[in-house]
Order: C-alpha cells, then sequence, then structure tokens
C-alpha cells in the first residue's frame, strides 16, 4: 500500500487536491489508505453513494479511502479523479468532451452538506458531481481521462 500511496502524492495532478484535503505527512497518511473493501462502513454516505452507487462501473481496486476522504484513482499513475470529503460532498475531474458541456466556474461552485462552496482552486476539469445527472456515466469518463 506505500508504494501506491507513493504514487497518490507524488503526482502533480494531486498536488492542489493534496492541498485543499489538507493532507501532509504529520497525519501518518500510510495508516489512514486503505482499499475501500478495507475500510468501508456504513457511516460514510458519501463514499457509499460514490463508490456503490456513482462509481458502480468502476472497479474496486480503484476505490480507496485516505485519512477521512474516499477517493477514486489510477492505479498505476496515483491520479485521483474523484473524491468525497465530509458527509456528502463529491466531486471528480470532468470529461467535458463526453459530457457535452463546458468548463465553467458554475460547475465547480454551489452548496454541499458539508457547506463547501467553492472549488475553483482545484483548477481544470474539477467539478461539483451534483451539477449532473447521469453520475454513473460522468465516472466512467472521468476514469478515461486519466489513461489518456
Amino acid at each position: 500500500m506505500k508504494e501506491q500511496l507513493d504514487k497518490v502524492l507524488n503526482n502533480p495532478k494531486n498536488f492542489t487536491l493534496i492541498k485543499f484535503l489538507k493532507l501532509n505527512e504529520d497525519q501518518n497518511l500510510v495508516q489512514s489508505f486503505r482499499t475501500w473493501a478495507d475500510s468501508y462502513y456504513g457511516y460514510n454516505e458519501g463514499g457509499c453513494i460514490l463508490f456503490e452507487n456513482y462509481g458502480e462501473f468502476i472497479p474496486e481496486e480503484n476505490k480507496f479511502s485516505l485519512s477521512s476522504h474516499s477517493v477514486m484513482l489510477n492505479t498505476n499513475t496515483g491520479e485521483i479523479f474523484a473524491f468525497n470529503t465530509g458527509r456528502f460532498s463529491i466531486f471528480f475531474k470532468c470529461n467535458f468532451i463526453k459530457s457535452g458541456t463546458e468548463d465553467t466556474n458554475d460547475l465547480k461552485q454551489g452548496y454541499t452538506f458539508d457547506c463547501i462552496t467553492d472549488i475553483t482552486e482545484l483548477g481544470d476539469n474539477w467539478c461539483f458531481m451534483d451539477e449532473f445527472d447521469n453520475q454513473k456515466d460522468e465516472l466512467k469518463w472521468s476514469f478515461e481521462l486519466t489513461k489518456e
């Protein structure tokens, strides 16, 4: 698991997200990085929805918990393409071509149960999941982005 975590922490595409999630080495991230199967518990509503419902078509090997967050990542590169933080705040990297939409700040601003209202600092592609109607397809397309 440490090798996989190193891929995540050392992938430049994750640096802004790591800062946003306030992850640092002081938190002993090695201890908190687990597969979804090893960290599953029913009280993680957002993680359950992200992994079990929206991520139904994403392989189990791409689903992890990291600290108190649920993350989906490409295990070859360590790039995170979707995450849940807090009770129910789900975000993902949108494949705008397949989604048939444009990358605008409207998709990066809103309101979640956890009072997150703006993720523009995450940069290109990141969006609020609840701005989209077909989350399962959006996550499949998002995963494809990490393979390009």
